[in-house]
């Protein structure tokens, strides 16, 4: 049966190929196609889409977006008033557009919390963590915690996070949320990802090159030098780095001989990671990561660092390779 239903977001495509939020943009049209009515409360700016989806900007000072908003709030303090803005924004445009018989609250600062709470009791609340959002929950203060987990499972809402991983730390805070709570991965899209001969045909690579490719936002956490560190023992690999972020000034000067491409948009970064003879991630903060999963599903071996899911994942996996 067709349904309203509201996705709120603080990360979602603002152009054609925008990798930012595209595992969330993914969801809405797994939606659109059950024939739902979606709206999705998004921070920014753009043109109209044409997809179906009804997609409400709302401002937000900058607080959100590449390389992700703990960054560019660390950058740029101010943009806290950005974040209040956006929350602000966002309720009234929910009680503008309402009613919804659902809700999907992506991400759980400031999404799921305190945005989805101010949504009527005759709205069903599906809350959604990814992975830096639920480590932050975790790290606030426990009595803020058990009173946001209350107010949660008064309203009957459901949680789902991405991965077993942040499942248990969630629960390790939260062991209340144990009736609410579930795991289920983002769902990822690949369609129209070149095969690899064609990808390497278009990205003008020799087909002897060996070549291994990192996608990352370039910040600490994703341990980007360590992984150009361990390929630079490798002279039979060239290393390509797909990413921006803070770390890419000091990254290009460290390791002259890796080809850094900056941002891409996602068909672009999708091409080079159909064209890579292995995919290399050495973050260890990770919960389900969606470029393990569009890599294996590109049929791109990888070499990475047991987090979060990955462990489970290479027992059933030959081509996920844990170092």
């Amino acid at each position: 049966m067709s349904e309203r239903i509201a996705v709120i977001t603080s990360s979602y495509p603002r152009t054609l190929g925008d990798a930012s939020g595209h595992f969330v943009e993914s969801e809405v049209k797994r939606l659109l196609r059950s024939g739902h009515e979606v709206h999705v409360f998004a921070p920014g700016s753009a043109l109209p889409r044409a997809d179906g989806a009804h997609v409400h900007w709302l401002a937000d000072r900058g607080a959100f977006g590449w390389p992700g908003a703990l960054t560019r709030l660390k950058e740029r303090p101010a943009r806290w008033l950005g974040v209040a803005e956006f929350c602000s924004r966002t309720r009234s445009a929910l009680r503008e557009h309402a009613p919804f018989a659902r809700l999907h609250a992506h991400f759980l600062l400031p999404c799921a919390w305190p945005i989805a709470l101010s949504v009527g009791p005759g709205c069903k609340l599906e809350l959604i963590g990814h992975g830096s959002d639920v480590r932050l929950f975790c790290r606030l203060p426990s009595a803020v915690q058990r009173r946001i987990a209350r107010a949660w499972r008064a309203r009957g809402a459901t949680l789902r996070v991405t991965s077993a991983e942040l499942a248990q730390l969630l629960l390790a805070h939260n062991p209340e949320l144990v009736p609410a709570l579930r795991v289920e991965p983002s769902p990822i899209d690949v369609d129209g990802v070149p095969t690899r001969h064609a990808a390497r045909q278009a990205l003008l690579l020799e087909p002897s090159q060996r070549m291994a490719v990192i996608v990352a936002r370039l910040v600490p956490e994703k341990r980007v030098p360590l992984a150009l560190q361990a390929l630079s023992l490798l002279d039979e690999f060239s290393a390509v780095v797909i990413g921006d972020g803070p770390e890419l000034p000091a990254l290009r000067a460290r390791f002259p001989k890796v080809r850094f491409t900056g941002y891409l948009p996602r068909p672009e970064a999708l091409r080079w990671v159909a064209a890579a003879d292995v995919l290399v991630s050495a973050s260890a903060n990770e919960g389900a990561p969606s470029v393990v999963r569009e890599a294996r599903a590109l049929g791109v071996p990888v070499v990475a660092v047991a987090a979060g899911d990955l462990a489970e994942w290479a027992k059933s996996d030959p081509g996920l390779l844990l170092v």
